[in-house]
């Protein structure tokens, strides 16, 4: 009995151990894809007359600190707008490398929200 029991807590540490390596690192994920996003808006250069709402997904894969596979996907049928701004994103992201010493594969959103919050900071 006392092997399974030390057996059970040894399961229970690898799994804690496993956790906490997929926190840290989705929490990396997500601080790198913010400053990803930043530094996207300095370079960013939208067409006029957005809509009242839009919502990109941005997939990119960054190694040391450049753009190596960038994809912008619509969370719904793209609008006109949409179509034209995306590959402007795209643009805006590979302008402002070098992204530090950044490397990985982030995910990051970019709405109407989200661009006018950022452009005030």
């Amino acid at each position: 009995m006392h092997s399974l029991t030390k057996t059970f807590f040894y399961y229970v540490l690898i799994a804690s151990v496993a956790l906490a390596m997929n926190v840290t690192s989705v929490l990396a994920s997500e601080d790198s894809g913010n400053i990803v996003f930043n530094q996207m808006l300095k370079c960013l250069k939208l067409p006029a007359d957005a809509p009242s709402a839009y919502s990109f997904l941005i997939v990119a894969v960054i190694k040391d600190g450049s753009a190596d596979f960038l994809s912008v996907n619509f969370r719904t049928p793209p609008s006109e707008w949409e179509k034209t701004a995306a590959p402007l994103i795209a643009d805006a992201i590979t302008e402002c490398e070098p992204y530090s010493s950044i490397s990985g594969r982030m995910e990051f959103a970019v709405t109407r929200e989200l661009i006018e919050a950022g452009s005030k900071n």
